[in-house]
């Protein structure tokens, strides 16, 4: 019959106590006894257990529709008085069981150890009711072949799926009932050892087979729990990580947004200069710090996008107080063309305005030009929202390599960074089933585009006068 389909919920997990280590020595150690350790051995029984609790399902069913087509033929086939016998013992005595076993192996109760038991001991009752057919054989005088002890001994080994010992011992109690049965009935000692011969032969196969299923679970058991315990260390891992980067970005913050609050509120009389630097240093470290954790957030796995029609004007009105808060003391213009902000695009808020605040100051800090330019426009069935600028152009050698991790250009100006901008940039397009680019040439600027798809309406939205809350929108400062 099939193999039983894996579940889960059928491999016991083990004690805490039962460390990666003492699963690795016994895979080192071996089990050609097909044993293990006491705690191990216990995990992998009520594991086994519940295997077989789902195996028997189709097993017995299928066992007992052959039962009835065994009833059936011997009905057909054998002399009247011994055909009553027989199809008296498959109706009342082995049908039964085998329905027994269908019905429990439904249920909740008993246990999946007691049931292996009793799966067991339905194979145990089956073989005994073909040993009483075949003594019925004997009485009435008639010649029934002992294959189907052969049969019943490759069932109970093959296709039920019994631990080795089990089957072993019940399928050694079944020979040994036949040969009983046939020497009471007188059958020659030539006859009965060629009988025995190809019983034990039969037997003997049985056994490899059982022994080798049995090794190959227990090999797989040990392979799954090891795999399991691996998996729950990078998930307490990757929880601590968690915990760290949601921890750090609130008490790393902290600090910047007190310090930005005691600038706003130093008297007009002080130096005005000194201010200004220390307004420009806040706003690169919190720039610096938001791009520090997007990065941790996407190698955790912890930015899903929220994709829905999303409007660009209020993303463009809180792109464009940004920019004149953060540049209105250098010596670069930054344009929003608020004309196309009318567009909708498929896109999450948060994400796209992250986007376009890494592609502005981007600009702004590595072009080397003095105007840059935010527009976007319909294309098809897309939105390309473009960030252009009149600077020096990405060099050759940066082409293939620009929204690689850490890779800077260069601008007039050393701003701190990491060089993780852009990578950020791919990935939160990548999120919202987007496309970004760069089309540049030495000396004659960038652009920068992103490709979005357009929203099924892209009509102007008469909406309050509101602000995307993006999340993102005070980290760049």
């Amino acid at each position: 019959m099939g193999r039983a389909r894996y579940n889960p919920e059928t491999y016991a997990i083990l004690d805490t106590a039962m460390t990666t280590e003492q699963i690795e020595q016994q895979q080192a150690a071996g089990f050609r006894n097909l044993r293990f350790t006491p705690d191990l051995e216990e995990a992998f029984r009520r594991s086994r257990a519940g295997l077989i609790r789902h195996r028997a399902r189709p097993v017995s069913i299928a066992g007992l529709i052959l039962f009835l087509i065994y009833a059936v033929m011997d009905a057909l086939t054998l002399p009247a008085e011994l055909a009553q016998v027989t199809v008296s013992i498959r109706l009342a005595i082995t049908c039964p069981v085998i329905a027994i076993v269908i019905w429990l192996a439904y249920r909740p109760v008993p246990s999946d150890i007691n049931f292996e038991r009793i799966y067991t001991l339905a194979y145990l009752m089956g073989g005994l009711s073909v040993v009483a057919i075949i003594a019925a054989a004997r009485q009435a005088g008639y010649p029934l072949p002992y294959e189907g002890m052969i049969l019943m001994l490759m069932f109970g080994y093959f296709a039920m799926g019994l631990p080795f010992f089990s089957a072993s011992l019940v399928s050694l109690v079944l020979v040994i009932s036949y040969l009983m049965i046939e020497l009471l009935n007188g059958m020659s000692g030539a006859a009965l050892a060629t009988n025995l011969f190809f019983l034990t032969t039969a037997n003997i196969i049985g056994m490899v087979g059982a022994w080798t299923s049995e090794y190959r679970h227990r090999a797989h058991f040990l392979d799954r729990q090891l795999l399991d315990r691996l998996h729950q260390a990078t998930r307490d891992e990757s929880r601590r990580k968690t915990e760290l980067i949601t921890a750090a970005s609130h008490d790393l913050r902290q600090p910047l947004n007190v310090i930005d609050i005691t600038l706003e509120n130093l008297s007009p009389g002080q130096d005005g200069s000194t201010t200004r630097q220390l307004k420009d240093m806040v706003r690169h470290l919190r720039r610096l710090l938001g791009t520090v954790f997007d990065s941790a957030r996407l190698n955790e796995g912890m930015v899903q996008a929220d994709i829905r029609p999303t409007s660009l004007a209020p993303i463009f009105r809180d792109l464009n107080d940004l920019m004149a808060d953060s540049s209105g003391n250098s010596d670069v213009t930054v344009k929003i063309d608020q004309g196309t902000g009318n567009l909708k695009v498929m896109a999450d808020p948060s994400l796209l305005s992250r986007v376009l605040q890494n592609l502005l100051f981007n600009a702004v800090q590595h072009s080397g030009g003095n105007r840059i330019h935010l527009s976007a426009r319909s294309v098809g069935t897309q939105v390309l929202l473009e960030v252009s600028d009149n600077g020096t152009g990405v060099p050759p050698e940066l082409n293939d390599s620009l929204f690689s991790p850490y890779v800077r250009g260069q601008g007039q100006t050393d701003y701190p960074g990491l060089g993780l901008g852009l990578t950020i940039v791919k990935e939160f397009v990548v999120l919202m089933q987007g496309t970004c680019g760069v089309e540049t040439g030495t000396g004659r600027g960038s652009v920068f585009w992103v490709r979005l798809p357009a929203a099924l309406t892209a009509n102007r939205v008469h909406e309050p006068d509101s602000r995307t809350p993006s999340g993102y929108e005070h980290q760049a400062g």
